[in-house]
C-alpha cells in the first residue's frame, strides 16, 4: 500500500491511499493549500489508524474458547 499526493485543477492538494494494484482504498476527506499540509494529514491519519481496533457488531471480537484452536476467524 502507498499514499499518493496529488494536486487538483484548482491548485489544492489531496491524498489517496492505494492498494497493491493501485486501486483507491480511501481519499483525504478535505483538500489542502499546500503539499506539506497533505503530508501532515497523512501522518495524522496513519497515527490514528495504527491504534484502531476491530468491532464486530457492537462488541470487540473475542477469541473463541471452543474449537478453532483459539484463532480468530476471517472478517
Amino acid at each position: 500500500m502507498r499514499f499518493d499526493i496529488s494536486e487538483d485543477p484548482t491548485g489544492l492538494w489531496f491524498w489517496t491511499l492505494l492498494d497493491e494494484r493501485s486501486g483507491a482504498v480511501v481519499c483525504s476527506p478535505s483538500r489542502f493549500r499546500t503539499q506539506v499540509q497533505a503530508y501532515a494529514d497523512i501522518a495524522a491519519f496513519k497515527a490514528s489508524v495504527s491504534v484502531a481496533g476491530v468491532l464486530v457488531g457492537d462488541r470487540p471480537k473475542r477469541r473463541s474458547q471452543s474449537g478453532g484452536g483459539g484463532q480468530l476467524g476471517l472478517l
